[in-house]
């Protein structure tokens, strides 16, 4: 198997469907108690309003920092930068699309969001605190 195709079978086991299929592996940055997964959208993916007319990428709407489950004791974050779009030759309103990545008033991915409720029933905020408390 080839080294990319390893990576993205990788990236399957710890990245949500929703995620690898939308968005490109753009980096990952290995700090001392963190890891930070950088995820860019994928540039033919037009936002619905637009399609059919002649389009540009217009930058990026703020990130999308998600957690999720850890890995080699450390805090993972899922870096997710969306594209905004407008029509060509037009000043007009930008557009962006959205993406089911996260549980309304969650910063975490719906699969650790769930885990933390259901398993251990803490908000991300008290798992963070529970986790540094096993680690230090």
């Amino acid at each position: 198997m080839a080294t990319k195709d390893l990576h993205e079978e990788l990236l399957k086991l710890i990245a949500p469907k929703e995620l690898t299929s939308n968005f490109d592996l753009k980096d990952i940055i290995e700090k001392k108690d963190s890891i930070i997964i950088l995820f860019e959208e994928k540039s033919d993916r037009v936002p619905d309003e637009l399609l059919g007319k002649e389009v540009i990428m217009d930058g990026f709407v703020n990130n999308l920092d998600l957690q999720t489950f850890p890995l080699k004791d450390k805090t993972v974050y899922f870096a997710v930068r969306r594209r905004r779009w407008k029509e060509r030759n037009t000043t007009g309103k930008s557009y962006s699309n959205t993406y089911d990545l996260h549980e309304k008033g969650m910063k975490t991915t719906k699969e650790f969001g769930a885990f933390l409720k259901e398993e251990l029933g803490l908000q991300p905020a008290e798992y963070n605190k529970f986790w540094d408390s096993l680690r230090h």
